[in-house]
């Protein structure tokens, strides 16, 4: 059996592009080796379950690639014999042959459970991965380098070339790797000799692509029909409007900005040893939302996610509603002996509009009776883009709580628009309570 004649056979069948000679010839290959079922049989069983993935909502449908037509009758004869082989069809794309990726780095990792776990090597080709914290930095042939940020959803699907679905992705290309690209499900990004950043989210409906130049040019393909090239500086929202792609140069009414994870080293944990807030429910009696995925919840609050990082649909931080300093409360599920509190303040995006500059924290056994804890003020974030945010620690003499109330009292508002702007309010990327 050849197993290049082979693949190019089940390339065409699953393409729908299979004709009548080239019908008989796989039946025959089928037919006859018991390797060339058992290949077909895994590949069949790998890309049914892709296919199952990609109905379900919110799995990555690339625009730039047209509809399929329906079957033709070429395809359900060739499936017949094979379902007689003890097998059933489903999408099939070419197996990458030779070196596709390795993982070159990771740094505080948790991967979904059912999920690949790569932490060095070769990664799985073709097969969905769920990356729920940390990074992972991965090199392909060309020199090209990709680091992911979780959450997020990937596939690498050849060489040069992997999909994302959802979360942040950081791209450096040298010379001689350009076209290197990343499918989105607003569209393509092709690498012109550069590095760029890209976050993939949604506004509950439709995606939402933000991508930024750091060096070189990038081309935004929202459709086969459509190429539009950014250059150094440059950034876009790739929103869907009526059913058409747009690209916005502000996503309400601010600039989009991204964090150029190439350029930093990755972590090594996520510093969250003895936090007893991780993960821990979250309410407040309001928080900021706009359109296109522009929504701050306080669950942010406890996410572990810290630095302004994100999506649209899905940011890492909190914000009060416009106008209001705001205040949010922890559950602990059970009450417990704290005595620090360490709190990561957020400027928005580098919006520089938002952010909590004064506070109050009380804690409760109940829910209804509050004592105080500490009170303190936090600086407004200045570090330039790209940089960790720091982390203030308040201290108070142990008590025991199950409730932590924080009342932002004052809070920072953009320096340079006028009084009467609307668009300010408190805010915060993460709390972290100790024993």
């Amino acid at each position: 059996m050849k197993e290049d004649r082979l693949d190019q056979l089940l390339h065409d069948l699953f393409e729908e592009r299979l004709g009548e000679d080239g019908r008989v010839e796989l039946n025959a290959l089928l037919a006859a080796d018991p390797q060339a079922r058992a290949r077909y049989r895994r590949s069949a069983a790998l890309h049914a379950a892709l296919a199952r993935k990609a109905s379900a909502p919110g799995f990555f449908e690339s625009t730039a690639v047209a509809s399929r037509p329906a079957p033709r009758r070429g395809w359900i004869a060739a499936a017949a014999v094979v379902a007689l082989l003890g097998t059933a069809a489903a999408l099939f794309a070419t197996r990458p042959r030779g070196p596709v990726a390795t993982v070159l780095q990771t740094g505080g990792v948790a991967w979904a459970d059912g999920s690949a776990a790569p932490e060095s090597g070769r990664l799985p080709v073709a097969v969905p991965l769920e990356l729920t914290r940390g990074f992972v930095r991965l090199g392909f042939p060309s020199g090209a380098e990709v680091t992911l940020e979780g959450p997020c959803r990937f596939r690498l699907d050849q060489k040069e070339a992997l999909s994302l679905l959802h979360g942040r992705a950081s791209v450096h290309t040298p010379d001689g790797a350009e076209g290197f690209h990343i499918d989105t499900p607003g569209g393509r990004f092709v690498d012109l000799g550069t590095e760029f950043g890209l976050a993939v989210g949604s506004d509950g409906t439709t995606p939402v692509v933000l991508t930024e130049v750091f060096k070189g040019e990038v081309e935004v393909q929202p459709s086969p029909q459509e190429s539009t090239r950014l250059k150094v500086g440059e950034s876009r929202a790739l929103v869907r409007d009526e059913g058409r792609p747009r690209l916005l140069a502000a996503l309400d009414e601010s600039p989009v900005t991204l964090v150029n994870h190439h350029a930093r080293e990755l972590p090594r944990s996520s510093g969250e040893d003895g936090n007893l807030a991780l993960g821990k429910p979250v309410f407040s009696p309001g928080y900021c939302t706009r359109p296109h995925g522009s929504v701050f919840p306080p669950d942010n609050l406890t996410d572990g996610r810290l630095d302004d990082s994100g999506v649209p649909g899905d940011w890492s931080f909190w914000l009060a509603p416009d106008g209001d300093s705001g205040e949010f409360t922890v559950d602990l599920l059970r009450a417990e002996k704290i005595g620090r509190i360490s709190l990561q303040n957020t400027n928005n995006r580098g919006i520089d509009d938002r952010g909590t500059s004064e506070f109050e924290a009380f804690g409760s056994l109940d829910n209804k009776s509050f004592f105080p804890l500490v009170s303190g003020s936090l600086p407004r974030v200045a570090e330039e883009h790209g940089q960790a945010f720091p982390f203030h620690d308040f201290r108070f003499p142990p008590v025991e709580a199950r409730y932590v109330k924080v009342v932002v009292t004052r809070h920072y508002r953009h320096l340079t628009r006028p009084a009467g702007d609307p668009h300010h309010g408190g805010g915060m990327n993460e709390i972290r309570i100790f024993p």
